[in-house]
């Protein structure tokens, strides 16, 4: 929890009329245990047997939005002084209570939100006996430093984050490149079994289309051609017929005992292969030629043939792809080599979305490392297998951290908080509920999400983790920390 003092706030009402009084006003800061709170107050200064008015900002984290619904009530000792049904606004309450005498008070805020009670403890709460002694104790504790004004109103209206510096155990990174590729067993080329035509009948065989298995996808069309399917076909019918009939013979002469039991078994022998062959062909052979069904169930992604185009037995015709599993492929160079068997995880930006995806959090593993650099590269690889629940794309060049060993108690913060400036690095840091400090620190490494502090923060400090651009021009705008609130 924070306290602040500053002059000249101006609180407008939604009964119809304005007011605009230049006065003291004093702001608490408070989170709940959890971190999902975030509690700012500012109020007119707690003078003995006057009355003290309080506008309750409540937060939701770490979405950053107000809460919409809900009730507050203010306590004393858990003792009841006040309580409000409902927001005025969302994210904001106005309450109100006379302070009994002076000395400090044991102030706590308890916030219904759907339910859920929260409760909030206000420390170093006190009562003054008049403005002369709070100006006073202001004074004495007014911290000097420029200070950024950026309203909750402001905050709530954008993609606004803060977030706490953590210590934290900090894995040594290696920054490379690398590639989604499909996973070994996720793919299946379709291949022709003869030669003839293709004929798509109408369809289009686009990537991306989905396919089910045993779906047709293409007729290979009969041609005159030696070797093709209705050629095969016509074959294999007529080994069959006669293999049947001279089946069928045989069981008549081994009943009359007029062949031995070697040719009956024979006889028997080649009708059951004729029967194979002929069944099998005829699983895919129609009229117009060779059905072409997908093997499994997933997705086209590529089809190599067009209409028309003559394809010889074994020519690969398209590929179908589940897209369930992928492999990463990370390109290590040769410096790097000797750390490779401590590597054990990886973080990867996709270029499409610039999202950081994890190979933990996506239920993958480290599969191997290359022994060896990849052909006419200097790179060695290192593979990792994923599960595509994040639509990632296969082919994809993607920029990737590698995690091998470990920093121990290093204070990280969320990337997104850095700020450059002429190469020098900073961060906003929240002073208070509505302001803000620049704060230049020592940048370490990075995994592509979070990025270690060497010096400038301290833990439990709260930095700006989204939105910090908006709070930069705040900066700039030259303004006194002085706000509009509107209920």
């Amino acid at each position: 929890m924070t306290t602040a003092c500053y002059n000249t706030k101006n609180h407008q009402a939604d009964k119809g009329h304005e007011e605009s009084e230049a006065m003291e006003k004093q702001t608490f800061t408070v989170f709940d245990s959890q971190n999902q709170y975030e509690l700012f107050v500012e109020s007119t200064p707690f003078i003995q047997n006057e009355e003290a008015e309080l506008l309750v900002h409540v937060t939701l984290l770490p979405e950053y939005e107000p809460l919409k619904q809900g009730s507050l009530k203010l306590l004393n000792n858990h003792q009841l002084l006040a309580t409000v049904a409902q927001p005025e606004v969302p994210g904001i309450f106005h309450v109100s209570f006379t302070p009994p005498k002076t000395g400090l008070l044991p102030l706590e805020i308890e916030v219904t939100d759907k339910g859920i009670p929260v409760l909030f403890s206000l420390k170093n709460v006190r009562v003054f006996k008049n403005e002369t002694a709070f100006h006073e104790s202001e004074e004495k504790h007014h911290e000097h430093g420029k200070v950024i004004a950026f309203s909750k109103e402001e905050a709530w209206k954008i993609n606004f984050a803060i977030e706490p510096v953590k210590e934290e155990p900090f894995f040594e990174i290696i920054k490379t490149s690398g590639e989604i590729m499909p996973a070994q067993g996720d793919e299946i080329v379709v291949t022709a079994k003869h030669r003839g035509t293709v004929l798509l009948g109408g369809t289009q065989l686009l990537s991306g289309e989905p396919v089910k298995k045993n779906e047709e996808l293409l007729t290979l069309s009969a041609s005159l051609l030696d070797g093709n399917l209705n050629q095969d076909y016509l074959k294999a019918k007529a080994a069959y017929d006669k293999a049947s009939r001279n089946y069928e013979r045989s069981k008549q002469l081994i009943e009359d005992r007029l062949i031995t039991q070697t040719e009956f078994r024979s006889a028997e022998a080649e009708f059951r292969s004729a029967q194979a062959v002929y069944e099998n062909i005829s699983r895919f052979h129609t009229t117009q030629g060779e059905r072409i069904v997908a093997p499994q169930t997933g997705y086209i992604k590529e089809c190599l043939v067009s209409e028309g185009q003559f394809v010889q037995a074994g020519q690969a015709l398209m590929v179908i792809t589940q897209n369930r599993k992928l492999t990463l492929r990370a390109d290590v160079p040769q410096k790097d080599y000797v750390r490779l068997p401590s590597v054990f995880s990886a973080n990867f930006i996709t270029p499409y979305d610039l999202q950081v995806h994890s190979v933990d959090n996506l239920g993958g593993r480290k599969i191997t490392f290359g022994k060896s650099t990849l052909d006419k590269t200097f790179f060695t690889p290192v593979y990792f297998e994923v599960i595509n629940t994040e639509n990632l794309i296969p082919g994809s060049y993607v920029e990737v951290y590698l995690k091998a060993g470990s920093f121990k108690n290093a204070l990280t913060i969320p990337l997104s908080s850095l700020m450059e400036e002429q190469g020098n690095f900073y961060v906003f840091v929240q002073k208070n509920g509505e302001e803000y400090l620049k704060r230049y620190i020592t940048p370490g490494r990075n995994d592509g999400e979070r990025l270690e502090v060497l010096s400038g923060l301290e833990a439990g400090e709260r930095v700006v983790a989204q939105g910090a651009y908006r709070v930069k021009l705040a900066s700039m705008s030259g303004s006194a920390p002085a706000h509009n609130h509107n209920h």
